[in-house]
């Protein structure tokens, strides 16, 4: 199964609808039961989809569907959740996706089939679409018994029956990018179970780099640091191009642990390591949805034969709109960071520069892929930063002048859509990371 997060969902002043936190046992999300007997057709010209809202999150979620096939020699098919369809649906919506055994038998006398599992959804909307290649034609989506009212929890909602594509709607490259133009009026007969979480139960962090190959190995540390039992998830994202677009990434680990549902203790800490057995680097992002107190850091370790293992240590953050990063490219000496845009639209940041000389610069990021993930040396991506120390300012926010005090002050508070590391290495290799600072007003 893939995993892929439609947007970091960071904004802690959303409105959350207010229910228990961390209840002991699952509740149902939305659910459509089996209606009158009958399934459409799962096919290669028509695909099935339902969709909900909701304005509550929910961790270890569970999406099942009564999904079956009458033979049990074609019952291969895929399953997606998004958080968009048509021609806007890409890789970047989407959530997860799995290939299903659908179960064989006759319609109605089949078992509901797991699909998802462990998910941690943020408020938002949802779209379950299943898929076959097969020609057969013998697959199929039990009936729901709308429009009776569906199963709903507080702050969910059924978007409407299920829906089909035809004809020329159909992707049949990535089936989610389909258009699912025709209404069924009864629905799909499905399940959604999950916890809801409350404002208060939940943080989310950003790990701006994650690399593995090469000689770089990462360590992942997650740590409980309340009174209480913890959950925390943890999804990668690996970048894909130059550009920073990225795609979901099953991390390996050495310890071969789900830090996707990570459990913790009071006080209790998860460590995994990548394995570095690549000749490639492989580099990207983390996002951690995590219970209160819980904290994370990663420890960067670069193994060069005939020289001592060096390492460096970053914590976890949380994205803002205004980061400070102190840099030093003195002779000798490089600056690195890392940028992750946590955002669902490309972002172009501002880069505004003090040096120790006294000078200051102004200029700008190339544009961020949504969910994008760049890594440069600074002297690379601001040739004037060449053997200069200073201060870098990365901005989303518009600023204003006050005419009275001449302190710059944020015209419109940008939300916080991005997240940075840096690290400094000196002449020898050896390298420590840079603190990074959010500032609500920019100092320059």
């Amino acid at each position: 199964m893939r995993l892929h997060s439609s947007c970091l969902w960071l904004s802690l002043s959303a409105a959350f609808v207010a229910v228990p936190a961390f209840p002991s046992s699952p509740i149902t999300v939305v659910s459509v039961p089996r209606g009158a007997l009958g399934a459409p057709g799962i096919t290669p010209d028509q695909f099935a989809m339902v969709t909900w809202t909701s304005t509550v999150a929910f961790s270890n979620v569970t999406i099942s569907a009564f999904v079956f096939s009458f033979d049990a020699n074609h019952t291969a098919a895929t399953a997606w959740l998004t958080t968009q369809t048509g021609a806007g649906s890409t890789p970047a919506t989407l959530v997860a996706e799995t290939s299903i055994t659908l179960p064989a038998g006759q319609a109605g006398k089949t078992p509901e089939l797991q699909i998802f599992s462990g998910l941690t959804l943020p408020p938002g909307q949802y779209y379950l679409i299943v898929s076959t290649t097969d020609d057969y034609g013998k697959e199929g989506w039990l009936n729901g018994d709308l429009p009776s009212p569906p199963v709903t929890a507080p702050g969910v909602t059924l978007n409407g029956p299920g829906h089909t594509t035809a004809g020329a709607t159909v992707d049949s490259v990535y089936p989610p990018a389909s258009n699912f133009a025709q209404p069924y009026t009864v629905g799909f007969a499905f399940d959604v179970t999950g916890l809801p979480l409350a404002e208060s139960d939940v943080t989310g962090m950003v790990i701006p780099q994650v690399v593995d190959g090469a000689g770089w190995q990462s360590t992942v540390v997650v740590s409980n640091t309340s009174s209480i039992p913890a959950h925390a998830a943890l999804q990668f994202f690996q970048t894909t191009d130059q550009a920073g677009d990225t795609q979901p990434w099953t991390l390996p680990t050495v310890e071969n642990i789900d830090p996707a549902d990570i459990s913790l203790a009071p006080g209790a800490s998860a460590i995994f390591h990548t394995p570095n057995r690549t000749s490639a680097l492989s580099e990207g992002f983390g996002e951690l949805v995590a219970s209160p107190g819980v904290q994370a850091y990663v420890i960067f370790t670069l193994y060069v034969p005939g020289r001592q293992n060096q390492d460096g240590t970053a914590p976890a953050a949380l994205p803002a709109s205004d980061i400070l990063i102190p840099f030093d490219n003195s002779p000798g000496f490089t600056s690195s960071i890392a940028v992750v845009n946590t955002s669902d639209a490309p972002e172009t940041l501002t880069a505004k520069i003090a040096l120790a000389s006294g000078d200051t610069i102004t200029s700008s990021l190339p544009s961020v892929p949504a969910h994008g993930h760049v890594a440069f040396a600074l002297a690379s991506q601001f040739p004037e930063l060449a053997g200069q120390q200073g201060t870098l300012e990365l901005s989303t926010t518009s600023l204003v002048i006050d005419a009275a005090t001449g302190a710059k002050r944020p015209r419109i508070v940008a939300p916080p859509t991005f997240s940075v590391i840096g690290l400094r290495f000196n002449p020898t290799g050896a390298f420590t990371s840079l603190p990074v600072y959010s500032a609500y007003t920019a100092p320059f």
